[in-house]
């Protein structure tokens, strides 16, 4: 997704959590206010029975009234506790849901003078207070109504995700339509993202090169192996060797050449499996994959960092060795291997490339199947340069 449809929806989602907010906030006020003008017309009516009652009953304390009290009371869940009370008698009637619902404790005695106070909750309660003067001078009937309780909330928290969820929804939907209709973006050497792009003049199916790969180490992509062996093509291998004697002249490191090559390699020509498995043990023997190379039909090459000459035929006859104890193909087979090094020489890549190839040409003659270092002397390496041109 691109960044513009990612600030919309980041937009949306803020516009969302703002109307939510709000919608929530409306309706719970005015589910509040609702209740509480009902709260104030039950509280008028329950004062006028209460009244009613007591002209007709002729007293609070009698049975008859207590119980046509309480069957209003429980009638009405929303109302908490009811209570008549006068400056001169004190508290004359009182029923109650809680009596942790009075702030003092309470008795309908003679003893008990005062005005109750109550415990109320603000927001969800609302406390109502009616005056009876006309059955008794003085008598005020206090009423405790609940305006706003998990009922009230139910609706709104159900509302609230009905409409989340549909957000959620729209926005999915919303974001598949933009994966669908983005343009995919090709990779690397592909046009549209499908069929490798052929240079001009190139026959189809040729191999052609790559760019060449960066000085860090690391696994070679597709495009840059070789089907039949998984190893990097040896076009890539000049430019690959110079980034690297450059990399290990400017750290003064050190960085090591081979060249092997298959004894008896025509015997084999039409036998990839073996290449197949060459190609296996070297990966396995040197984690650098990204610097082992496919030379030709029947040689690789191989760049190894930070190693001297004698580290490298050290680790290049482990390698033969292990490679020599396996039938491939019914027989053993064997390995000449050349290796050169820069040795802390200021040296280009085509001389590091000639002083492997008199290695390896070495290991061949003396009868293969060994590795061969290269050691540097001006002269014998005048020498060696000069039998090789001739």
């Amino acid at each position: 997704m691109n960044n513009r449809f990612s600030w919309v929806v980041l937009l949306a989602s803020g516009m969302f959590f703002l109307f939510i907010v709000g919608l929530t906030g409306f309706r719970t006020e005015d589910v509040r206010r609702r209740n509480a003008a009902a709260a104030r017309e039950g509280a008028s009516a329950l004062a006028a029975k209460a009244h009613s009652l007591a002209d007709t009953i002729g007293s609070t304390q009698s049975p008859a009234f207590k119980s046509a009290m309480r069957t209003v009371f429980d009638a009405d869940p929303r109302l908490l506790l009811v209570s008549l009370h006068t400056p001169a008698d004190g508290m004359v009637y009182f029923i109650g849901r809680s009596p942790s619902a009075l702030k003092e404790p309470a008795t309908i005695t003679p003893q008990w003078r005062g005005t109750p106070s109550y415990r109320v909750n603000r927001g969800s309660e609302l406390l109502v207070s009616a005056g009876m003067d006309t059955t008794v001078p003085g008598m005020t009937m206090d009423a405790l109504y609940v305006i706003m309780g998990r009922e009230d909330l139910y609706p709104i928290v159900r509302d609230d995700l009905y409409f989340f969820l549909a957000f959620l929804l729209v926005c999915g939907v919303a974001i598949l339509i933009v994966m669908s209709i983005e343009p995919d973006i090709p990779s690397p050497g592909t046009r549209g993202g499908t069929a490798p792009v052929e240079p001009a003049g190139r026959a189809p199916g040729a191999r052609a090169p790559e760019s060449p790969a960066p000085a860090a180490h690391s696994e070679s992509p597709a495009g840059l192996v070789s089907p039949r062996t998984g190893l990097v093509w040896s076009e890539h291998l000049p430019a690959r060797l110079a980034a690297e004697l450059e990399r290990a002249a400017s750290s003064d490191t050190d960085l090591s050449f081979a060249m092997v090559r298959i004894d008896d390699p025509f015997a084999d020509s039409r036998l990839p499996a073996v290449y197949t498995e060459i190609a296996r043990v070297l990966k396995e023997s040197f984690p650098l994959h990204d610097l082992i190379f496919e030379s030709s039909e029947d040689s690789y090459c191989l760049l190894l960092p930070d190693t001297d000459l004698d580290s490298a035929v050290r680790q290049l006859d482990e390698m033969r060795a292990r490679l020599a104890g396996r039938a491939i193909e019914g027989r053993a087979r064997a390995l000449s291997i050349g290796v050169s090094s820069r040795g802390g020489r200021l040296i280009e890549d085509q001389v590091l490339r000639n002083e492997a190839q008199v290695a390896v040409a070495k290991a061949g003659r003396e009868g293969g199947n060994q590795v061969v270092g290269f050691r540097a002397d001006p002269s014998r390496f005048r020498e060696a340069l000069a039998g090789r041109a001739g």
